[in-house]
C-alpha cells in the first residue's frame, strides 16, 4: 500500500492498495484531509479487508498478506519475491499459527538450532529472522499487534562474516571473457571491467549510455544514480554492438526480458579456463575493485564508481590488492629455492 499527495488537487491524497493481498485487485482511493488522516484510513482499510476484527489477537499468517502488500510497494521486486518464498517455505510453517505475543526468545533459539541441524548457513538464518522481525515491527506500527517485548537476535558476526573474497587476476578475467558464451559477455564485462552489481548489469538500458562522453549512468542501491566510466576497449566494443538497441541492452531470447542470472555461464567458462576459485557474480565486482586498486585508481574515484557510501568499504580492496601482491612476490622466493636450494649451490656458482 502507499499514500501519496494528489498531483493536482490540494488537500487530497491517493491511497493505492491491494486489500485482499498482493494477488488481489489493486484499488485506488481518493480522500480529503491531512496525510496523517489518509495513513490512518489506509490502516483501517487493511485491517477491515484482511478480515482481522480483533487487532490484538491475530496470527502472524493473518498479518503477512497486509505486510506483503506494503512491502511490495516499498522494496525491490526481487527482495519481495525472496521474502514471499522464505515465508511460504520456512517461516509460516514454524510461526504462522502463532500470535506475535506468543513469540519468545526460546522459540527463536529453537528455530535457529533446528535450521542449523538441516545444514542451513548462519547468514541465511539471520536473513530469515530479519524478515520476521521487519514484519512484526511493521505490524506493531500499524496497530495489528503489540510490539514484541524482546529483540529478535540472530547469530553474531563471527559466525556470519563472509570469507575474504579471492578476486580474479587481470589474466583470469581475460581468460573467462574469452571463453564465456558471446550472449553473456556484456553482462560479464559490466561487472568485471566496470564494477556493476549483477542487477545493475542485467537491467542496464540504452538510455543509460553516453557514448560521446564515455560514461554509463547506473541506478544502484537506494535508487541512487552514479556515473561509471567505460573503462576498457573491450567493454566499449560490446556496448557499441548495441548502439541501436532500444530498452534493455541484454535480454533472454526466450523470455524477452533480462536474464535473472549468468552464474551457470560463469561456471562453464571458469571450468574451461582451469580456474578453481568459486566464481560467482559478486566476485567479479570484487575483482574489479582489486584490479582497479592495483592500477592506481584514486580511492575516492573508485568509491564513486562502485557506489560505496563509505570509503572504508572501498578501502577493503587496498587490503585485497596487498594480499595479492605479497603472494605474487613470494614467487621469486620459490624460484630461487628451486634453482638454488640452501646448502646446495650449483657447482659453477663460483666460476
Amino acid at each position: 500500500m502507499s499514500v501519496r499527495e494528489h498531483p493536482t488537487k490540494h488537500g487530497r491524497y491517493i491511497i493505492d492498495c491491494r486489500p485482499n493481498g498482493y494477488k488481489g485487485q489493486r484499488q485506488r482511493i481518493e480522500i480529503s484531509g491531512t496525510k496523517e488522516e489518509a495513513q490512518a484510513f489506509e490502516r483501517e482499510i487493511m485491517r477491515r479487508h484482511a478480515d482481522l476484527p480483533i487487532t490484538r489477537a491475530v496470527t502472524m499468517s493473518a498479518i503477512f498478506p497486509a505486510w506483503m502488500s506494503y512491502y511490495r510497494s516499498n522494496r525491490a521486486e526481487s527482495t519481495a519475491k525472496d521474502v514471499t518464498s522464505c515465508w511460504r517455505n520456512v517461516l509460516n510453517p514454524r510461526f504462522g499459527k502463532l500470535q506475535p505475543k506468543a513469540l519468545s526468545r526460546a522459540l527463536i533459539e529453537q528455530y535457529k538450532a533446528s535450521r542449523l541441524e538441516t545444514g542451513v548457513k548462519h547468514r541465511t538464518i539471520n536473513k530469515e529472522l530479519s524478515y520476521l522481525s521487519a514484519m512484526l515491527k511493521w505490524a506493531a506500527e500499524n496497530d495489528f499487534c503489540d510490539p514484541v517485548s524482546f529483540p529478535i537476535v540472530g547469530f553474531s558476526r563471527k559466525f556470519t562474516a563472509p570469507p575474504k573474497p579471492r578476486p580474479l587476476t587481470p589474466e583470469q578475467v581475460t581468460r573467462v571473457f574469452e571463453l564465456i558464451e558471446p550472449e553473456y559477455r556484456l553482462v560479464y564485462l559490466l561487472m568485471a571491467d566496470a564494477g556493476l552489481r549483477i542487477t545493475e548489469a542485467l537491467t542496464l538500458k540504452r538510455s543509460n549510455l553516453e557514448f560521446d562522453h564515455g560514461i554509463i549512468f547506473v541506478v544502484g542501491k537506494g535508487n541512487k544514480e552514479r556515473i561509471v566510466p567505460i573503462t576498457t576497449d573491450r567493454l566499449l566494443l560490446e556496448l557499441e554492438k548495441r548502439k541501436e538497441t532500444e530498452g534493455w541492452l541484454t535480454v533472454n531470447p526466450k523470455t524477452k526480458v533480462p536474464y535473472t542470472s549468468i552464474k551457470k555461464a560463469l561456471l562453464r567458462a571458469a571450468k574451461k579456463a582451469g580456474i578453481e576459485k568459486h566464481l560467482h557474480h559478486h566476485l567479479l565486482r570484487h575483482s574489479f575493485g582489486t584490479n582497479a586498486t592495483m592500477a592506481n585508481y584514486d580511492l575516492s574515484a573508485l568509491q564513486s564508481i562502485m557506489g560505496h557510501s563509505s570509503p572504508s568499504t572501498t578501502g577493503m580492496y587496498q587490503h585485497l590488492a596487498g594480499e595479492y601482491l605479497r603472494k605474487q612476490g613470494r614467487k621469486l622466493n620459490d624460484m630461487v629455492k628451486n634453482e638454488c636450494p640452501y646448502g646446495h649451490e650449483k657447482e659453477d656458482d663460483n666460476i
